[in-house]
């Protein structure tokens, strides 16, 4: 399985910088460290860093397009868009793989 996370702009992706550290980007981090464990293709991209990923992949560029940045994050799975707006549970993930 091949999943890439399309992150809103951020500081850092590990959610442990500045003085309070969001506990949300702790989870996707450890989500991320688990999935690639598990021996998926796991991918995190930001805009900023990363432009090209989001405008080789048709359904998120044109998402965004459409919706704009409040869109983000972005979750893809096989190249087709699981979640928007939010992070995914790993059982939304594992149940992907099953579709």
């Amino acid at each position: 399985m091949k999943i890439d996370f399309f992150d809103p702009e951020m500081c850092c992706s590990t959610g442990v910088c500045g003085t309070s550290p969001d506990p949300e980007l702790i989870r996707i981090g450890e989500l991320v460290e688990n999935l690639k464990a598990d021996g998926h293709t796991v991918a995190r991209h930001m805009l900023s860093r990363d432009s090209a990923a989001f405008t080789s992949n048709k359904q998120v560029y044109e998402t965004m397009l459409k919706q704009g940045m409040k869109v983000l994050p972005i979750v893809t799975v096989d190249g087709e868009i699981r979640t928007m707006g939010r992070y995914p549970q790993m059982d939304e993930l594992l149940l992907a793989k099953e579709s």
